[in-house]
């Protein structure tokens, strides 16, 4: 995994700085899309490797080699020799793999002798090397020729032949020949970008919208969790399959099970000051729930929240919801009625009001009805919709919501 590709943002004051990492994230996210990719195709007995073996490695068969660069693939860059280099330790069984791939988002450079790789036999391949090396020391690579005329330029051709002599050594030869054998060069790779509307193109159609962003995010953080890369950073066909399936059924168009809600994140956005003359909080307050005013905003916003994502995403339709709300208004106002029945001969409005925050705290602690057939509706989400029915005037106000038992 590589990268020299511009940032596209200024940093503040269009300075740069030297110790700015952003661009290693972005090649690790790019390394892990391609991982990702891999793993789709893994039979139930694979497994893949993350930078343990190389970038990306599928024992058995393939070792692939990450590079997000702008630049072109020119025929002394080192992203070329650099990476049968490393294909050339002692240490890399080379011979146990069927393809070697260095896979670029760069283009061969306009005058590459390494355009013509891929179709070349392995022999035609060393002679392209041969000749490439052979030019770099008689010095009229022109490449070479503008780096020599500053100090730094003539040090990079330095050690772009030194790299070159390495690779090219005699008692490397069988070696090498072992590498040209199997290593294609995939060039003009789609870009970060690029292969993130790809992915989600071909994966994501079962997926609600909405959640496709977060979809990626899950599998990119399941793909670089701390447990895989202490464990070695292996992931198994089984592994894969198993959070594929979890993510699908958490956000597929048609979901099964509840919608899942960051409630701590919602809590900190509440304003008990800012929802407090509405009428739902009115309601509240007139039976001296004062303290239950936070928690009843949030569970509102849940269900606001929940209903909208929904709607966006086409999960859910108007009778659907009208359907919901008119159940829970039925047999709330059946529950009130049936409480305000224990109350008949009752004058003392704190024996009201105490009678009423029983009825208040039972009506949100009874068991939920699932939201449109949806696995593990939340509490919370329901004791929204009773807020958002508290909120509402309708027009025969028999039917209004209310939590006063008088």
């Amino acid at each position: 995994m590589d990268t020299t590709q511009p940032p596209h943002t200024a940093l503040p004051g269009d300075a740069s700085l030297p110790f700015d990492a952003t661009l290693l994230f972005k090649a690790l996210q790019y390394q892990l899309l391609v991982a990702v990719e891999y793993c789709y195709d893994l039979a139930p007995d694979e497994c893949l490797w993350l930078e343990v073996m190389g970038d990306v490695t599928v024992p058995g068969k393939a070792q692939t080699e990450v590079k997000l660069y702008s630049n072109s693939l020119t025929d002394s860059h080192p992203n070329f020799w650099n990476t049968v280099k490393n294909w050339l330790h002692e240490n890399f069984d080379r011979t146990s793999f069927k393809s070697l791939v260095l896979l670029t988002t760069q283009e061969f450079g306009a005058q590459a002798l390494l355009k013509g790789w891929n179709t070349a036999t392995p022999a035609a391949r060393l002679s392209i090397m041969e000749t490439i090396a052979g030019s770099s020391y008689a010095g009229v690579d022109q490449q070479t020729k503008q780096e020599s005329e500053d100090v730094e330029g003539g040090a990079k051709s330095s050690k772009a032949r030194k790299l070159q002599q390495h690779v090219m050594a005699p008692e490397r030869r069988n070696a090498l020949m072992e590498v040209l054998e199997r290593m294609h060069i995939t060039t003009g790779a789609e870009s970060l970008e690029q292969r993130l509307q790809s992915y989600q193109t071909r994966h994501l159609k079962p997926i609600r919208p909405s959640k496709c962003q977060q979809f990626i995010e899950d599998l990119l953080g399941f793909m670089s969790s701390p447990q895989l890369v202490i464990g070695g950073w292996k992931i198994t066909h089984q592994a894969f399959t198993d959070k594929l399936s979890e993510l699908t059924h958490q956000y597929m168009k048609h979901p099964k099970t509840f919608p899942k809600v960051d409630l701590a994140a919602l809590k900190k956005a509440i304003d008990v000051e800012e929802i407090r003359p509405m009428p739902f909080a009115q309601k509240i307050v007139e039976i001296g729930g004062e303290h239950h005013l936070k928690r009843a905003a949030l569970h509102r916003v849940v269900a606001q929240n929940t209903i909208s994502d929904l709607y966006t995403d086409g999960v859910l339709f108007k009778p659907m919801l009208d359907g919901y709300l008119g159940n829970h208004l039925t047999l709330h106002q059946y529950g009130r009625e049936l409480a305000m029945l224990g109350c008949m001969g009752i004058t003392c409005p704190t024996e009201l009001s105490t009678r009423s925050m029983v009825f208040f705290i039972e009506r949100n602690g009874l068991p939920v009805e699932p939201f449109c057939g949806l696995e593990h509706t939340m509490p919370e989400f329901r004791n929204g919709i009773y807020h958002m029915l508290a909120g509402e005037k309708p027009e025969d106000e028999d039917d209004e919501f209310h939590w006063r038992l008088w």
